[in-house]
């Protein structure tokens, strides 16, 4: 069975501007949360930041072994170059398709749990980030903005290195910077809906 960015059955609740629906509401948001927690969409995701690793490694590592002046260099080079550029479309596409999940997901969490003000409610608001699908990306996320930081640090240390090889290690950098960025961002918003059930997060919170 073929990927889909989004599945059939979340694309009429993307393309509504409300939560207003034929479905129930608690319906749209499993329908939602299911397809914005696959784990085929982060393990993807995942994929295709490694690819683009691998590549920036791959292309830099020819660049300054044989120069670009090498005819054998560019052709070598130009395949890898091809896989990087699908990797990265796939991940802009990921993140855009996330990003429109994640905001349908969370208008109607928003709706969901605005009246929730038990014991459990509260209990519930604050563990939900131990979700398998919220805690996943939280990981993958941290883990991305951490090595980011590292090696972002590194292409910017003062020690002598190759200049090839630290504009490498910034772009890959920056590379799992925007990504953990990318991924927490859409983590944080559902997680932010979803603390709307407690009552006193609802008064933090606005509401």
């Amino acid at each position: 069975m073929a990927f889909r960015l989004v599945l059939d059955d979340s694309r009429p609740l993307l393309d509504d501007d409300s939560t207003d629906s034929t479905a129930p509401l608690r319906r749209q948001v499993d329908v939602l949360r299911a397809d914005y927690g696959r784990a085929s969409r982060l393990l993807l995701g995942i994929a295709a930041t490694i690819v683009l690793v691998v590549v920036i490694f791959i292309v830099t590592g020819l660049i300054v072994a044989v120069g670009l002046e090498n005819a054998f260099a560019v052709v070598f080079a130009l395949p890898f170059a091809a896989i990087g550029a699908a990797a990265a479309w796939l991940l802009v596409e990921l993140h855009r398709s996330g990003r429109r999940l994640s905001i349908a997901l969370a208008d109607r969490l928003t709706v969901v749990h605005e009246g929730g003000d038990s014991i459990g409610d509260v209990i519930l608001a604050r563990t939900f980030v131990f979700e398998p699908f919220v805690f996943w990306r939280i990981a993958a996320s941290s883990l991305a903005l951490l090595f980011g930081i590292m090696l972002g640090s590194m292409a910017f240390a003062p020690t002598p290195g190759d200049t090839a090889i630290r504009i490498a290690v910034g772009a890959i950098g920056a590379l799992l910077i925007v990504v953990g960025c990318g991924v927490f961002g859409g983590v944080f918003r559902v997680n932010r809906a979803h603390a709307r059930r407690d009552p006193v997060q609802r008064r933090i919170l606005g509401g």
